[in-house]
């Protein structure tokens, strides 16, 4: 099922038009088309080949999930066809594989799946169960029906900015296709039968977490595990994710009780971190380039995990109980370590190592499972009524919050805020003077390095790269403040009040906070120029490619499938201004009566 924000209804009795309310409603969705805008070859992260040209290959799934297709980028010079774009992306990219057929003649595929990036060791997230900020790194796109339904071959000709619409079906095999400079290449998958346009793509990413030890120098005054008695000297804890659950304190909660990491519970055990004594450092490297995406989160590229926490209000101590009986006191417990990158090893950009600069282990603390009291995580035992799945890691949370910003407020409130994410302390390589990649223009790092900078040791969980989020999500984030309940930003919450949803907003290039009257919408029942049709003028936000608009209609208000088939169609537009672009669409009277609705959805 997929939500529907649906709006302004119109009915025609003996040509009078007369207007409805906001509806809300949730209906099983078809296919439309909805021009893509936002995602060009400069977005893609996951790169493989070499040479003056670029293409790309994009796959969907079309599965419900969000985002359901994903993007690669391929480096060629001279002459490449389709057939060496795919095989050059599924081998440098494990996760994604694909199966061959030559029946009938030519190279065609006939299934692909796709399981994230990980390593031994790691636990995926496991946000896709949650109502909270979606990435790439959030799905497996796995199972049969990856394999039973019908995979369909599209191409697009060179032009940098992805465009769904512009593609056109390709029947033959892959290797009669050649590719030119800006191509795309897609595979899109319909359990239905037949053939289906892809819909809006995401970034593929790599491995998102430091990949391997460069060097580490210990340091003097390094600590020591109060359970195990175990040195925090082992570098390798650094790698993969974050801690998602430590163990008892053997104070408050008992040693052998999993205790899932949260803001004033932060990783504590020698086998989860790495402490930088005096005079040491660490040196963490990355499989692959980490980029200044301006879709990343509020301008962050990486993040650092240390073991920082937040400190209870009246001093008491976690229990492992109800997060929303503990209040929190305003302050963190922090340990800050200075940061610095490079793109080899040799050449580094420090960040400023002050008193009040961000550090390595520093806020905002760890969280380890999202905050949901409707999805437990039951694997924790009986006791737990309120932690659900692994967070996501390469979410950030916004820099410009403060320890003092959470000043009592419940463990719960705050865990709920995160939104999905892991926490962690966020960086921004934009403002050193990096060159770029040839492939995208973005300026990259590759290493990460952590020093003792102050009188205290930081210690290093993980280091992870930062998902470029969705143009929904980073609408999002501009328009709500982070501290503001994640209950006022979902797809039907309507936070000004104006009978326009959160969607709805969005897809008409609206301000979600200001209850101000759109005069965008009008209707002429038979104008004169066109006695036999139903005339609707709107208008539909230039940067929201990531859903559909669309007006369907129906014979009855109650119908239960309401069609943009050969019933609408868009006959004039005009130029963009202050972000939305105003349309006509118009669609013929029939019968004795008709309703229509402007649609909006996300792209499926």
């Amino acid at each position: 099922m997929t939500l529907h924000v649906m709006r302004w209804i119109k009915r025609w009795p003996a040509g009078r038009a007369s207007v409805a309310g906001v509806v809300l409603a949730f209906c099983a969705a078809g296919a439309a088309q909805n021009a893509a805008f936002g995602f060009s070859l400069d977005d893609i992260e996951h790169w493989c080949g070499s040479g003056t040209n670029r293409s790309a290959l994009v796959v969907d799934w079309h599965d419900g999930t969000r985002p359901h297709a994903l993007a690669w980028g391929f480096r060629w010079s001279g002459t490449a066809t389709a057939l060496d774009l795919w095989r050059a992306v599924t081998s440098a990219d494990s996760g994604l594989t694909g199966f061959e057929t030559t029946t009938g003649g030519g190279t065609r595929v006939w299934g692909i799946e796709y399981r994230r990036p990980t390593r031994s060791g790691d636990i995926l997230p496991e946000t896709g169960a949650h109502d909270v900020r979606w990435t790439a790194y959030t799905w497996d796109h796995t199972g049969d029906v990856c394999l039973a339904g019908t995979w369909s071959h599209w191409r697009c000709g060179g032009q940098t900015v992805y465009a769904a619409t512009n593609f056109v079906a390709g029947d033959a095999g892959m290797e009669t296709y050649p590719l030119s400079d800006g191509s795309w290449d897609a595979w899109s998958l319909s359990v239905e039968g037949g053939m289906r346009r892809p819909g809006f793509p995401a970034a593929a990413l790599s491995y998102p977490f430091a990949a391997s030890v460069e060097s580490y120098v210990q340091g003097s005054g390094s600590y020591y595990d109060w359970i195990s008695g175990d040195p925090y000297t082992d570098p390798t804890t650094a790698l993969g994710r974050p801690t998602v659950d430590t163990t008892g304190d053997d104070w408050y909660i008992p040693l052998d009780e999993p205790a899932p990491v949260v803001p004033v519970y932060p990783a504590f055990r020698s086998h989860e971190m790495v402490t930088i004594g005096k005079g040491g450092s660490l040196t963490l490297a990355f499989d692959h380039r980490v980029y200044d995406n301006p879709a990343n989160p509020y301008g962050v590229d990486f993040i650092v995990f240390g073991n920082s926490f937040q400190v209870i209000g009246g001093g008491e101590g976690w229990s492992n109980g109800d997060p929303n009986l503990t209040r929190n006191g305003g302050s963190a417990f922090v340990e800050k370590g200075k940061v610095s990158v490079s793109q080899d090893g040799v050449t580094w950009y420090a960040y400023p190592s002050g008193e009040n600069d961000r550090g390595a282990d520093d806020f905002a603390p760890t969280l380890g499972r999202v905050y949901d009291t409707n999805v437990v995580a039951t694997s924790l035992g009986t006791w737990n009524q309120w932690w659900g799945g692994a967070t996501d890691p390469t979410v950030p949370v916004d820099p410009s919050i403060a320890p003092s910003d959470w000043l009592q407020m419940t463990v719960a409130e705050i865990s709920e805020r995160y939104r999905g994410s892991a926490g962690g302390t966020g960086f921004d390589i934009g403002g050193f003077a990096l060159p770029t990649d040839d492939a995208n223009g973005l300026k990259w790092i590759k290493y990460v390095r952590v020093e003792r900078s102050g009188a205290v040791n930081p210690e290093v969980d993980a280091v992870a790269d930062v998902s470029p989020a969705a143009p929904y999500d980073l609408w999002r984030n501009a328009h709500f403040s982070w501290m503001t309940a994640p209950t006022n930003e979902t797809d039907i919450a309507d936070a000004d009040g104006d009978g326009h949803a959160n969607l709805m907003e969005y897809g008409l290039g609206r301000d979600p906070t200001n209850a101000v009257f759109s005069a965008e919408y009008a209707v002429d029942i038979r104008p004169p120029d066109a006695p036999n049709v139903f005339r609707f003028r709107y208008a539909v936000a230039t940067n929201a490619p990531d859903v559909a608009i669309e007006i369907v209609r129906a014979d009855d208000l109650a119908a239960p499938v309401w069609s943009t088939n050969g019933v609408w169609m868009e006959v004039a537009t005009s130029p963009p201004t202050n972000g939305v672009r105003p349309v006509v669409s118009e669609a013929p009277i029939t019968g004795c009566k008709g309703f229509m609705r402007l649609r909006v959805r996300h792209d499926e």
